[in-house]
């Protein structure tokens, strides 16, 4: 049966209005998405990140049409009937200077469309929720004709935007506020959807069973499906860990660790996972080793611990951030183990800048001293520049072995971080 695109395109553009009259958080990734370039501008992260909300806001005012293909009357569409659609988005929006693609990985040989476009002198945004995907068709199909925007869930100032709490962080009062809304966010996370009220446990589920069935078993035809689904749900509860693919391997009797391997690639494609690299001079052992969390805390919960890890959840916010700003900033994010373990190792122009250890409490002089050793040798390992030590609460700086070591609550180093440019 044939699809009528233009009556697909109408109910669209009614879900977009609809879209237009929630309410809309400005997002700081749209400082970095510059819409009138010649440069196709591709918005990339997981499913309800907020990738089409903040195109449509930044397209507000424009000559637009929207075609979504995450549609199931679309799902079967090939490119050459693409040139069909685009004249139902002419028929529905009239006359367009910008065309926004929402999920265009969905259908192969997308790009040869966009390059068309492109070369028409459209302005075209893409968003997408398979980071792989669209970076390979992009490298190899538009070499130079494209910039690639992460978008990650709200950052923790964004998420007080979103509450309507000053992010001020001086009086005592100001203090005691953010560290109870940055609880919240700890344990909720910042998926836009949870912010504005929907019931957290079954909202997450719900989304993460779609990405797994949608974005990954059917778009990579996964014949162990149980297997991937124990081992997606098993990493939920065993993030902020360095991994073993030959453990995984074992507990789930899959066939080899190279099995694994996709497995979890996938997963880190749809934006569930971050993995990051061991810090080593020598290529292969970074490429080995690596450590695994979570795109967003939320998805801790699916493991329905009674008590979450404090612990764990703040390293992994720590790391979210870390990974906003690391394309805007110019740093690679490793972690070290060599004689030690630090947390989090942030690397810039040739030289280790920063080694960062993250721990909750660290009121017992045992926990407070074997951080600072841990840091003191990786940074006579490395010459890191600072070094400094994430806690929930505590602040203090230290003076050992001439080198200065900065304790700082998580909140106002996150608050730092989005303020200074210049890290």
């Amino acid at each position: 049966m044939s699809v009528d695109y233009k009556q697909v395109l109408f109910e669209q553009k009614e879900e977009l209005s609809l879209k237009k009259s929630e309410t809309l958080i400005h997002r700081d990734k749209m400082s970095e998405i510059n819409i009138d370039s010649n440069l196709a501008q591709i918005i990339t992260g997981i499913r309800r990140s907020g990738k089409s909300t903040i195109a449509t806001m930044m397209l507000n005012g424009k000559r637009y049409g929207f075609i979504n293909f995450d549609d199931e009357r679309l799902y079967t569409l090939e490119a050459k009937e693409l040139n069909s659609l685009l004249e139902s988005v002419y028929s529905v929006y009239g006359e367009i200077d910008y065309l926004l693609l929402d999920e265009i990985q969905n259908i192969d040989g997308w790009h040869l469309f966009v390059n068309r476009l492109l070369r028409k002198n459209m302005k075209i945004v893409l968003t997408g929720s398979n980071s792989n995907l669209l970076s390979k068709e992009m490298a190899t199909h538009l070499t130079g004709r494209y910039l690639l925007n992460d978008l990650y869930t709200f950052s923790f100032k964004e998420y007080l935007k979103a509450n309507r709490i000053n992010s001020s962080y001086n009086t005592a009062k100001e203090k005691g506020i953010l560290n109870k809304y940055f609880m919240d966010y700890l344990t909720n996370g910042g998926f836009p959807e949870i912010v504005f009220g929907e019931d957290k446990n079954s909202y997450i589920k719900s989304l993460f069973e779609a990405i797994v069935s949608k974005d990954i078993i059917y778009r990579f035809n996964i014949r162990n499906i149980k297997s991937f689904r124990e081992i997606a749900y098993w990493l939920t509860s065993n993030y902020s860990k360095e991994l073993s693919y030959n453990r995984i391997k074992n507990i789930f009797k899959v066939g080899s660790e190279n099995t694994v391997k996709n497995f979890i690639s996938y997963l880190e494609e749809a934006w569930v996972v971050i993995s990051i690299p061991k810090f080593s001079f020598k290529k292969q052992e970074s490429i080995r080793n690596r450590k695994i969390y979570l795109v967003d805390n939320a998805f801790a919960s699916l493991n329905d611990e009674s008590s979450p890890n404090t612990g764990r959840l703040l390293e992994n916010v720590v790391l979210i951030q870390l990974m906003r700003l690391k394309n805007s900033r110019s740093y690679e994010v490793f972690y070290y183990k060599q004689n030690t373990e630090v947390d989090f190792l942030i690397y810039k122009n040739r030289k280790v800048k920063e080694l960062i250890q993250v721990s909750a409490f660290i009121h017992e002089d045992k926990t407070k001293e074997r951080e600072i050793r841990a840091l003191l040798t990786a940074s006579e390992n490395t010459n890191a520049e600072s070094l400094i030590i994430i806690t929930m609460d505590e602040k203090d700086i230290l003076l050992r072995k001439g080198k200065e070591i900065k304790i700082i609550p998580v909140v106002e180093w996150i608050l730092e971080m989005d303020s200074n440019i210049s890290y």
